[in-house]
């Protein structure tokens, strides 16, 4: 379940970094209504994507995103699946070091990401949807605290219709720009 991130510019200051759990369950959806979005309070951004490594079982990537209210935010992400398990630290930079690191992209996506709350029989679940920039491929990812309750969401009581992707590698990391 994913965390706010605080970040430092203070030269004296390690950056702060985030270690988290990423095994969210993943569907397909052909668009989500734009009053539920708004219904559920989602907030938006677009997010251009950069990966610095892909590899089978790990990748580092860029994030950078930009809010409706103009704020900007950048991430350093390093992602690793070990038996099964998909982790992932997380690690505010500025622009100069997002500058330094984009020189080294090996591929790039762009998608607009909603995230939102959404409660069903009383599990809070958090939601990332994002629609892909140049293409009618819409990704809903679901979360929660524990394996029980992310297990627990009923994708045929949600307000869309879903096919479950959990699992299947075109729709995770970078291997997704290929399916795009």
């Amino acid at each position: 379940m994913s965390q706010s991130l605080e970040f430092t510019d203070q030269a004296d200051q390690e950056p702060k970094k985030e270690i988290l759990d990423d095994n969210a369950r993943k569907f397909i959806v052909n668009s989500l209504d734009p009053g539920f979005l708004k219904e559920n309070n989602a907030t938006s951004f677009i997010m251009t994507t950069d990966w610095l490594e892909t590899g089978e079982d790990n990748e580092k990537k860029l994030a950078y995103k930009k809010f409706e209210n103009g704020d900007i935010q950048i991430v350093l992400i390093a992602k690793s699946t070990k038996n099964g398990n998909r982790t992932s630290e997380k690690e505010m930079i500025n622009e100069a070091q997002y500058a330094s690191l984009l020189e080294k992209s090996v591929r790039r996506l762009e998608k607009r990401r909603y995230e939102l709350t959404y409660i069903q029989n009383k599990t809070e679940f958090t939601l990332k949807y994002d629609e892909f920039a140049n293409s009618q491929l819409r990704i809903l990812e679901v979360d929660a605290p524990t394996e029980d309750e992310r297990n627990s969401f009923n994708a045929q009581s949600f307000p869309a219709v879903l096919s479950e992707v959990t699992g299947d590698l075109r729709y995770y990391g970078y291997r997704v720009a290929d399916t795009v």
